[in-house]
């Protein structure tokens, strides 16, 4: 199951979102608040991460998404 909790560290300089599949932390959503953006971060193995700001991210998904519904000739 997709599950979400937001949390907060002394240690960090953000809020954020930890996303997770059956209680497995996958990614996290990030708001800094010394700049006021949002990212995406995807924990691919042990020390190794992707991280994207989120309204480019969304962008890119949005984009593919349509794509494939155009050549299904869905859209």
């Amino acid at each position: 199951m997709l599950e979400f909790s937001v949390g907060s560290s002394m240690n960090r300089d953000d809020l954020y979102v930890e996303l997770s599949y059956d209680y497995s932390q996958w990614g996290e959503i990030a708001f800094s608040e010394d700049n006021g953006k949002l990212s995406i971060i995807i924990y691919l193995e042990k020390d190794k991460k992707l991280k994207f700001e989120y309204d480019e991210f969304i962008t890119f998904l949005e984009k593919a998404k349509k794509r494939l519904l155009q050549v299904e000739g869905l859209k």
